[in-house]
């Protein structure tokens, strides 16, 4: 493969991305637009009017796809092929608490989804999600709807940002404390 050539899973993954948005406008009646990206005079993107059909789409294709992923198991099993086998194409990772054949089960057949952390340990990595503010422009990254402050929630905005401080002040007529 050339420097520039993209993978085919590369390929594949946009074509998802794709299919996505187009049942989330034939199924749930959302409307595609195109944005400008930022930077980039000619280039643009395309968004859905309506995220929350975007959301259906994904969690429509999700359940489908764990519905093909157990049909597939399954066949794969009737081929001769291991749970072991099984879960080593799910890239499950083999450790010393838990063979890779008997997580493969546990997820595809009973519906424990593995976890990334070996049994006894813990990940103090916070997750977290990242969108651009439509308001400032700013990249955010999200901590979750854990906090109360809409500092501790959103971290990234620029100092100025419409939307957050809309959003301290509701938090402040809220709670009635000052920021």
């Amino acid at each position: 493969m050339a420097p520039f050539d993209v993978s085919p899973t590369t390929t594949a993954s946009g074509r998802i991305r794709e299919l996505l948005r187009r049942i989330a406008v034939e199924a749930f009646g959302s409307t595609e637009t195109e944005v400008p990206i930022p930077g980039f005079t000619v280039f643009t993107d395309r968004r859905l009017d309506d995220p929350f059909a975007g959301i259906r789409a994904a969690l429509l294709m999700r359940t489908v796809a764990e519905g093909q992923l157990y049909e597939y198991a399954r066949a794969a099993r009737a081929a001769g092929r291991s749970w072991d086998e099984i879960g080593a194409a799910l890239d499950l990772p083999s450790g010393e608490y838990r063979a890779v054949g008997e997580q493969a089960f546990d997820w595809l057949v009973c519906g424990r989804v593995p976890d990334s952390e070996p049994q006894g340990v813990r990940s103090w990595r916070t997750p977290s999600a990242y969108w651009r503010c439509p308001s400032c422009e700013a990249v955010v990254t999200d901590h979750g709807p854990c906090g109360s402050h809409p500092d501790d929630i959103e971290s990234g905005h620029t100092d100025g940002c419409a939307r957050h401080r809309a959003d301290i002040a509701a938090w402040t007529a809220r709670t009635g404390w000052d920021d």
